[in-house]
Formats: structure tokens, C-alpha cells, sequence
């Protein structure tokens, strides 16, 4: 699949959005301007594609402009639903609400999860990081069934490293690699090789099952 495919599989392009959303694009900048919706998960100048997780990286295979995903309309509503002033309240409520709803059973103090939301949640949100990570950016439920997956991934298999960690059976393991793959996108062509997806599914996944 070329980087174009893959970005018009799964996203649209900003005229595209506003369109869906049914918003001028100048109130679409101004809402992101707010911090009340993602920005663009992508930006291409015909060069390069950049995002906020892999930066700036050199790719000719895509048209300029910027692409957004789809399943973030959803935020734009709620957005527009809002008393003026009121937009990035009524986001960062919603999200936040489903958030800790979602997080409320891995067990961390309250106050933990306030400051995890906060700190690092909110930020790659608003970033558009979840658009290009995240299998269902629409929800709070989705972007933290894919972060706790990959932290618990992540650490009991060191990053990838481990294909026999200690404390977990085969199944479980490659329950939890195919848990973490459908909740994660497959991301792009460009980035493939630097992506949590090829280090913990498609590179660790048949060392798993080979066992």
C-alpha cells in the first residue's frame, strides 16, 4: 500500500472534514485553536509528511494538505453543541468523563489518573497523536483500551524485546498482541518501520507463537 492509499483509507483531507462536520474551515481553525478539537494528525507539503509522534519524515507519495480522521467529527460536535466560549470545556469534559470511566479499572489512585489525563492524555489528543495511533479516536474508551494495552505490552515483553517473559502463558501473551493490534491503527507506510505496531505485533507476534 502507497502512503496516498493509506491515507485516504483512513483519513480525509481538512476541506473534506469541514464538509462532514458541516463547518466553515475557518471555524475548524478556530476550534483547534481553542484546544477544543485534534489538529491535523498529518501534514503533507508534497515533500515530507509530519506528524506529532514521528516528526517530519521525507515521502513523495502523498498529495499536500492536511488529513484528519473521520471518527473525530465526533469531538467537532460536541464542540459546536457548546455555549461559545464553551468548546474545549465541553471536549475536554466528554473526554475526560470516558477517560476515567475506562481507566477506573486498571487499579491507579484517582488522583493518579487526574494527572495521567492531564499530562498526557489531553495533550496527545489535541495533537492528533490518537489519530494516528488509535484504532477509535472517537472515544475516551478507545484511546485508553489502546494506551493500556500497549503500556501492559510494553512491559511485559520490554518493549518488544522478550518473546518468553516470565509470569504470562503463550495464549494470554498472544491474546494480548491481538488485543493491542486491533486497537491500534496500522500505520503509515512512511513511519511502519518506527512504530510500536511492527515492534510489538508484526515483529514479535510469530517469535510468540513460535514457541
Amino acid at each position: 500500500m502507497t502512503l496516498d492509499e493509506y491515507l485516504h483509507r483512513h483519513f480525509v483531507s481538512r476541506q473534506r472534514f469541514t464538509e462532514m462536520a458541516e463547518i466553515s474551515e475557518q471555524r475548524l481553525a478556530t476550534l483547534i485553536e481553542l484546544g477544543a478539537v485534534p489538529r491535523a494528525t498529518y501534514v503533507c507539503d508534497g515533500d515530507a509528511i509530519e506528524s506529532a509522534v514521528f516528526g517530519r519524515i521525507e515521502a513523495q507519495q502523498a498529495a499536500a494538505g492536511e488529513y484528519f480522521r473521520p471518527e473525530c467529527l465526533r469531538w467537532v460536535a460536541i464542540a459546536e453543541r457548546a455555549a461559545a466560549g464553551g468548546e474545549r470545556d465541553a471536549v475536554l469534559a466528554v473526554l475526560s468523563a470516558e477517560l476515567h470511566a475506562a481507566l477506573a479499572g486498571t487499579g491507579e489512585d484517582p488522583a493518579a489518573i487526574d494527572a495521567k489525563i492531564r499530562q498526557n492524555y489531553i495533550p496527545a489528543f489535541l495533537d492528533g497523536t490518537f489519530g494516528l495511533c488509535v484504532a477509535d479516536p472517537a472515544s475516551g474508551a478507545g484511546i485508553a483500551r489502546k494506551e493500556c494495552l500497549q503500556e501492559r505490552l510494553t512491559a511485559v515483553t520490554a518493549n518488544g524485546s522478550e518473546a518468553q517473559p516470565a509470569g504470562i502463558a503463550r495464549e494470554e501473551l498472544l491474546r494480548l498482541i491481538d488485543d493491542y493490534a486491533a486497537a491500534a491503527m496500522p500505520f503509515s507506510p512512511a513511519e511502519f518501520a518506527r512504530s510500536s505496531r511492527k515492534r510489538l505485533v508484526d515483529d514479535l507476534r510469530p517469535r510468540v507463537a513460535a514457541r
